[in-house]
């Protein structure tokens, strides 16, 4: 057995140990990802009482080898990532570049043990390397032996886990895991992510996508930079933020985790170099008090607005589409004169707002959402003012819907007035 003593300041390890626990294991998939891994398991492994008591992340990568593992363990910041911007074979987007994964381990647990396969042709070998969180910086590594087995890859063991990794289960974790990876499923679809028992398959849980290329903003130091904007849509509701990446699309900080778009579940991935830039000069924590980093997100949030604007018209137009097809939109033919036209495109919009906002209305049965769609109608011919009123006090109407439904509202009443249909006496 040799040992490894890395040569870098202890205080510096303890923080690197201290990493929130979905970071921790983000980059524990990271690094099974950038040895080139097809698939990676995360399992957590309960006692009788159903506590955690071990974490596994194997996968079935080229695994580390014997004779690497010295460099790559003594030296922090000196991983062999930073070297090029692919991986050797398959020339995926490198993710780790400073050797820090291994480290952000013991913030999960004690006791970390790495199990690493590898071949050196024609022979395979395997061999095991272990390290303690009370001894950061010192690791243990086990004489090589021959391996019969020819499957490569990576199993990282975590045991005397500690009261914070319970947080890595659940839908919580399991929603800002796909978050973090969903890009990059995307990108390279050979790829699978198996955590807890349930694949990570953003495809299956998307709704839509887009992708927007933003005007070149003047950062304050003078460069100009350029960013990228991906969308994702999720079926599932109240997912929403806008999360700071790379140029390739890896998540550096969760920027606006709350910001809200009304009937909408999304997360929104910013790409570009110059957020690197900022991570790497540990100025993303400070949020919009920098001022790159709030020109970046007010970039973002207008580009949102747009997009949401467009695809609630979308998805508006699709609905009323459905509802002639099926029957069960309450006028027919073409308007018959402007007062009936105005009195639809008010319909129109409280309708797609309600069937958007309320999931009992979009699921009801056909038959019941002709008799609320007919009510709404009536409501409507009755009082849009009263009905705009209503909603805003029950459901907190959009005010630019609002303001619209006054304005056709007040065509109604002047084509109510008008001449024509003045009478005397």
């Amino acid at each position: 057995m040799k040992r490894i003593t890395v040569e870098v300041r202890e205080d510096h390890l303890e923080n690197l140990a201290q990493t929130k626990p979905i970071l921790a294991m983000a980059e524990l998939i990271w690094n099974a990802l950038d040895a080139e891994a097809t698939e990676v398991r995360v399992e957590f492994l309960e006692n009788d009482l159903q506590g955690l008591e071990a974490i596994h992340v194997a996968d079935n990568g080229h695994g580390l080898h014997y004779e690497d593992t010295f460099l790559v363990f003594r030296n922090l910041g000196g991983s062999w990532k930073r070297g090029g911007a692919r991986t050797h074979e398959r020339k995926r987007m490198l993710h780790g570049k400073f050797g820090k994964g291994r480290f952000r381990a013991f913030s999960l647990g004690n006791s970390v043990r790495w199990h690493s396969t590898f071949r050196e042709e024609p022979d395979g070998y395997s061999f095991t390397i272990a390290g303690n969180a009370a001894a950061l910086g010192e690791f243990q590594v086990f004489e090589r032996k021959s391996q019969a087995e020819t499957h490569t890859g990576m199993t990282v063991e975590i045991t005397q886990v500690n009261d914070a990794a319970n947080l890595l289960r659940g839908v919580k974790a399991m929603e800002e895991i796909t978050n973090i990876f969903a890009l990059y499923l995307r990108q390279y679809p050979d790829t699978h992510i198996i955590y807890d028992g349930t694949p990570l398959d953003a495809s299956n849980t998307e709704k839509h996508f887009a992708s927007y290329l933003l005007e070149p903003m003047v950062m304050e130091n003078g460069e100009q930079v350029t960013c990228e904007l991906d969308v994702v849509e999720w079926n599932k509701p109240g997912r929403r933020g806008v999360v700071l990446c790379d140029e390739n699309g890896f998540m550096r900080i969760n920027a606006l985790p709350r910001l809200y778009f009304r009937g909408f579940s999304y997360t929104a991935y910013l790409k570009s170099a110059h957020i690197a830039l900022l991570d790497r000069e540990g100025l993303l924590d400070a949020g919009e008090l920098h001022n790159d980093i709030r020109q970046l997100l007010d970039a973002a949030r207008a580009q949102l607005r747009e997009h949401f604007s467009l695809r609630e018209a979308e998805e508006a137009q699709d609905a009323l589409t459905y509802w002639k097809e099926v029957g069960i939109y309450p006028y027919a033919g073409v308007p018959a004169d402007e007062l009936e036209a105005n009195e639809r495109r008010i319909f129109d919009i409280y309708a797609t707002h309600l069937d958007r906002i309320f999931t009992d209305f979009s699921s009801a049965t056909t038959r019941m959402k002709r008799l609320l769609l007919r009510m709404v109608q009536e409501l409507i011919h009755a009082d849009p003012v009263r009905v705009a009123r209503l909603l805003d006090e029950m459901i907190t109407f959009p005010e630019e819907m609002e303001e619209k439904i006054l304005e056709l509202a007040g065509g109604l009443a002047n084509t109510e007035t008008s001449p024509s249909k003045v009478t005397t006496e």
